[in-house]
């Protein structure tokens, strides 16, 4: 039974969805670290920063707060005692929460706390760089993928279930800024571990992901 499962994957593949799932079937916790990024992004877009401006990024950071919390089956997450689950989710942080992650300062000041989540119990932690930077010794590394025209969908049609009306095209060009944006950034880019097992999502629903994962979870 493996303790410790890392998966990563680009911007809509699945990610979040898949790991909080799997989490709540085997009773572990869940680390959301997309979430943790797009609740800084939150913040300081509150504050009008600039990514350039280091010394403004270092200060917004000694001022935060960052929890996560879970309630039964609902997860949510808190900044500066307000909660953000929500306000997190908005298209303006889409936007910039690929700047604000490739921000070294930020990085490194996330790193420690996810990795310290992750370790301290059994866990499913979620991300980009979990296999190769957070959380290497992973007893189960996955990297999800999926085709970008069927991300943009699945971003629209969530967005959509919400009553937001967003724009397709704008969504899958956004989709593939972000990809180049976490493949190619110089602090831990976006890519598979060696030893991570690749799926791909594109024609598959929530629940075969899932149980995919969870047979891998029980091999021996």
């Amino acid at each position: 039974m493996k303790k410790h499962i890392a998966i990563d994957g680009p911007a809509g593949a699945g990610k979040s969805t898949v790991a909080r799932i799997l989490a709540e079937r085997l009773e572990y916790l869940y680390v959301d670290t997309g979430a943790m990024y797009r609740a800084l992004t939150w913040y300081f877009l509150q504050h009008n920063f600039q990514a350039d401006n280091f010394a403004q990024v270092r200060k917004l950071l000694k001022q935060v707060d960052l929890r996560l919390e879970r309630e039964q089956n609902c997860h949510r997450i808190f900044l500066n005692q307000q909660e953000v689950t929500k306000a997190i989710r908005e298209p303006m942080v889409d936007q910039h929460v690929s700047l604000v992650a490739k921000i070294p300062e930020v990085r490194q000041y996330l790193r420690g706390k996810q990795r310290e989540l992750a370790l301290s119990s059994n866990s499913v932690t979620e991300g980009r760089d979990i296999g190769t930077v957070v959380l290497p010794e992973a007893d189960l590394k996955i990297f999800l993928v999926a085709l970008p025209e069927i991300r943009a969908f699945r971003r629209w049609w969530e967005l959509k279930q919400k009553g937001l009306e967003t724009d397709y095209f704008a969504i899958l060009d956004n989709i593939r800024e972000r990809d180049f944006i976490d493949s190619n950034r110089e602090d831990s880019p976006l890519k598979q571990a060696e030893d991570a097992i690749l799926v791909d999502t594109s024609s598959l629903k929530i629940e075969e992901v899932v149980n995919t994962l969870l047979s891998m979870v029980v091999e021996d």
